[in-house]
């Protein structure tokens, strides 16, 4: 039975993705770890000055990429689309891609992907800034930027939101039966309890929840805990 886990950024060995160059990816979960059929894998990857994502094709799988810090730009398509910090970056399936970085600061960016529950959408970018923040049960004094879902352009296969959660706030999240969950720590510090296990987190971590499980996070030291929460296949309730 899949168990939950938390792996920090520093702590993860990097690879050399394929039709990558100068550029280097670190997996927080792929389905051997994660032992999942969802994910296709949840992982930063960075791309330096000069380098590139050449040209790729991942058929009936849908990426979902944020962007951390930098800038790029890429061609979907055929079509040029430019993103910065706070961004997330639509790439369909059955879709031709590039992705190069502008200016000499390190593109790095954190990578969703899975084919699960796979429906033909468009490519688009969106900024966490032109999202209004929501609530929704079980998110206690926590703002939600839901920034991809079926309903807003995305797909059934990722669910992609930004949280923030008060000093005082929590998330108590409900055992979702037929998704996986990762969760990226942006910023400040708190811990998770999943089924009852206790999981510090701090910036960098990256949270695996497997489906079925029950989920809590809180903030500590008085911060805001800033997260990027992800979901695959999106769960049944936001389609």
């Amino acid at each position: 039975m899949a168990k939950a886990y938390v792996k920090n950024y520093y702590d993860l060995s990097p690879a050399a993705p394929l039709r990558h160059l100068a550029a280097h990816a670190f997996a927080f979960g792929v389905p051997a770890t994660m032992d999942s059929d969802t994910y296709g894998f949840f992982s930063i990857c960075e791309i330096r000055f000069g380098g590139a994502a050449i040209l790729d094709n991942h058929k009936d799988a849908d990426h979902c990429y944020f962007i951390l810090s930098g800038k790029g730009y890429s061609f979907i398509k055929g079509k040029r689309y430019e993103y910065q910090v706070g961004d997330v970056m639509w790439i369909p399936g059955n879709s031709d891609h590039e992705m190069y970085p502008i200016g000499v600061q390190t593109l790095k960016f954190l990578v969703t992907l899975t084919p699960k529950e796979f429906n033909q959408t468009e490519p688009f970018i969106r900024n966490i800034n032109e999202i209004s923040p929501a609530t929704a049960a079980g998110y206690n004094k926590a703002n939600i930027f839901s920034i991809s879902t079926p309903k807003n352009g995305g797909s059934n296969t990722i669910e992609f939101h930004v949280v923030e959660i008060l000093p005082d706030g929590s998330v108590v999240g409900e055992a979702v039966k037929e998704s996986d969950q990762m969760t990226y720590v942006i910023s400040g510090k708190g811990y998770a309890v999943v089924d009852g296990e206790k999981l510090p987190l701090k910036a960098e971590d990256g949270l695996y929840v497997p489906k079925g499980a029950k989920y809590e996070l809180h903030p500590e030291g008085g911060q805001v805990l800033r997260v990027a929460q992800t979901f695959g296949p999106a769960r049944l309730s936001s389609r």
